[in-house]
């Protein structure tokens, strides 16, 4: 059976983001003042960025070929001395929580991720001193014909293939610091697929300005462990190691989980396979799990069918649903959708209806052929009502802890989730109590004083944004 795509909806026209309320308090950062890094064609010819790592920075300095940015070349006990330090401390751990999760931003996604302007700068001494000791790498876009304003709008930043972090900045780092950071799991090595990454952490922070979500989680928290495994008190079948591209998570605690792909290349079948066999197995009101396929293409591609992977994604989609009949509200095809990036995001800095309620195709008519698919928005016409033992909301009010979460989605002290160490160890509080009790006259023995009231943990053991 022949399997066609139905067209593409055409969008001529969106809304602005600037006419547009955005959550991210500062308009500079907002999504219409950075880069469009879909529509500024900043990857032409390819999808990598230029790279600097700081061992080559060393080697150029050493062999005489390149001086180099001497901020950058700083030495290994005057860098670490920048990253322990107090002051930018809070900054400086909202950084390395962004690149953890999402691995590859650019600088205008930093800033706007964690709050600070200063990480427009590669110079800054947070990044510098990080790029010394191979923490992050510094890259910059292929194609950097459109300047914007800004310290630096052409840099890109991503995690360094090295054990440093481990090694050298995980023992300074107290416990909440950490989790704050990782999240309690393994730091994240190694960029990959440059425009695919920025393209992904973009789509998240336009969710988190302008849609009415309770979180976004990288692609390091997208795992499918977490999402279908020991996120819901599960065990998989077998060891799965994959990582979708990232999580929005609605108010109710729906997940959307997102994939983008710029072909539809020769694994795209098994890969959409496996989220259905996933699917299958874990219902939507013990999961909350959804998953939508975004095609995203280069801008200036060719004009035939073939150059846009939309076509093959609905196609390699109607082979592997065939195996999993049904349209039920729990079957594969009622919750893997597929979407276009130039639907939702028409032109440079536009946002269409199609995105503001991320409208994707869904194969349950039973019809064949085009007329299969029906169009739904996942965030007002997707219901979810979760069984009575899923928390499904738990993960908005952990998400705060993260450094990773876009800053103004967590302000606020948070540490009461987490508790104390002496909580954590369930060790309980002394409340010394006075020998002679009637002898005793004035404030009650260990009571605060002073205009702090109560005694509070030291800022390292809080988290508080």
């Amino acid at each position: 059976m022949v399997t066609v795509a139905p067209e593409r909806r055409i969008i001529e026209d969106g809304i602005h983001a600037e006419m547009m309320p955005s959550a991210n308090p500062d308009d500079d950062l907002a999504m219409h003042n950075r880069r469009d890094p879909y529509w500024d064609r900043l990857w032409a010819p390819g999808s990598q960025a230029n790279w600097m790592t700081g061992a080559i920075a060393r080697y150029e300095k050493a062999e005489g070929i390149n001086r180099g940015n001497a901020k950058l070349n700083l030495e290994p006990e005057v860098a670490l001395r920048t990253l322990t330090s107090n002051r930018g401390r809070t900054d400086r751990l909202g950084a390395w929580g962004v690149l953890d999760s999402w691995r590859t931003v650019s600088s205008e996604q930093l800033a706007a991720f964690t709050g600070c302007r200063y990480f427009l700068d590669p110079n800054h001494s947070t990044l510098a001193a990080s790029f010394a000791l191979d923490l992050i790498d510094i890259g910059t876009y292929p194609n950097k014909s459109r300047p914007n304003p800004g310290m630096n709008r052409n840099v890109i930043y991503r995690t360094s293939n090295s054990d440093t972090f481990g090694k050298v900045i995980e023992p300074t780092l107290t416990g909440p610091e950490l989790l704050s950071v990782t999240a309690g799991h393994p730091w994240s090595t190694g960029g990959q697929y440059d425009r695919h990454n920025i393209l992904s952490t973009e789509l998240a922070l336009r969710a988190a300005e302008y849609l009415p979500v309770g979180a976004v989680l990288g692609e390091k928290l997208s795992t499918v462990d977490l999402l279908a495994g020991a996120g819901l008190g599960k065990k998989l079948p077998k060891a799965d190691n994959r990582r979708a591209d990232g999580t929005i998570i609605r108010e109710d605690g729906m997940r959307i989980v997102f994939e983008l792909t710029a072909t539809a290349s020769a694994s795209f079948e098994n890969k959409v396979r496996r989220w259905a066999d996933l699917i299958a197995a874990r219902p939507l009101e013990t999961s909350g799990l959804t998953v939508v396929f975004i095609a995203a293409p280069h801008p200036d591609r060719a004009k035939h069918t073939a150059a846009d992977p939309r076509h093959a994604i609905y196609k390699k989609m109607a082979v592997v649903l065939r195996d999993f009949p049904g349209r039920g509200k729990d079957s594969p095809a009622a919750r893997i959708g597929v979407a276009h990036w130039e639907e939702w995001f028409p032109n440079r800095h536009l946002l269409s209806e199609a995105f503001l309620n991320l409208e994707a195709d869904f194969a349950i008519n039973d019809a064949t052929g085009p007329d299969r698919w029906v169009t739904r928005g996942l965030l007002n016409d997707y219901a979810f009502e979760p069984w009575h033992t899923f928390d499904a909301t738990a993960v908005l009010e952990n998400a705060p802890l993260l450094a990773a979460t876009p800053h103004w989605m967590r302000k606020g002290d948070h540490t009461h989730l987490i508790g104390s160490p002496m909580d954590r160890a369930g060790v309980d509080v002394p409340h010394p109590a006075p020998a002679k009790p009637h002898l005793t006259k004035g404030r009650p023995l260990g009571a605060a004083v002073g205009n702090g009231g109560e005694a509070k943990l030291p800022p390292r053991l809080r988290i508080n944004w």
